[in-house]
């Protein structure tokens, strides 16, 4: 791709996103177009963040990773998503693990460039400190639904969130990548609970196996019993999804 397409490509994915006053002072040429395969990490954990990432394409999957060893999904989320945003503010290390669950596509910006352009921008501020105060927000809801809703609506929220793209639209693959012992561990919760989850889709043919993968059969009455999927931002609650 040659500089001018790549410009292009970045200023139509800022004025898509509703991102293009944040930036209206920054060149082109100080953006990266970054693009990351299905499984590819953005970030893990302690990775040194020398640059803010606006995922514009995509959906992502952010979980820590406990003292045992085990993965614990924080939540999905999709463009408009931020990643790096409170490390920047810090000057830390990455907090969690960020992980493609489709083909990303995300722009991203050095610290450096915006530390020296951007952080006397009263725009640039505002939209930087409204998505850090949401963080809280959204963390605290997040644990209090992750702790109240049943195991069933765990398990068929986070079925859904590695079947459908960021639209919502299933994909056409089966569902990979998913084992009981890695859903237990992402949502926090013991393996027999998640095989008489399973087991109960099952008989109610919400799900099936099919070589050895998880097949969701019925998308609208999974989504009932996922409440609409409490793993994702529903589309219009907020203006932005961050990290």
């Amino acid at each position: 791709m040659n500089m001018e397409d790549r410009s292009g490509l970045i200023m139509h994915y800022l004025k898509n996103n509703k991102t293009l006053e944040v930036f209206s002072e920054i060149d082109t040429a100080y953006f990266q177009l970054n693009q990351f395969e299905k499984g590819e990490l953005i970030c893990d954990i302690d990775d040194e963040m020398d640059r803010l990432y606006f995922v514009v394409k995509g959906k992502v999957k952010v979980y820590t990773i406990t003292p045992e060893g085990k993965k614990l999904i924080l939540r999905f989320i999709n463009p408009l998503a931020i990643v790096g945003d409170i490390e920047l503010i810090q000057n830390s290390k990455a907090h969690n693990v960020v992980e493609a669950c489709s083909d990303v596509v995300a722009i991203s910006i050095s610290n450096t460039v915006i530390r020296n352009k951007l952080l006397h921008d009263p725009i640039f501020m505002k939209f930087l400190l409204e998505n850090i105060a949401n963080t809280l927000k959204i963390s605290t809801r997040f644990t209090a639904l992750n702790l109240l809703y049943p195991v069933e609506v765990r398990v068929a929220s986070y079925l859904l969130s590695i079947s459908t793209d960021s639209n919502g639209n299933m994909y056409k693959g089966d569902l990979d990548t998913t084992s009981v012992t890695s859903i237990a561990d992402f949502i926090g919760v013991s393996y027999r609970q998640v095989i008489r989850v399973l087991q109960r889709f099952y008989n109610e043919k919400l799900i099936e196996k099919s070589n050895g993968v998880i097949v969701i059969k019925d998308f609208s009455r999974m989504k009932e019993v996922a409440k609409d999927n409490i793993y994702e931002q529903l589309k219009g609650e907020e203006d932005f999804d961050w990290i």
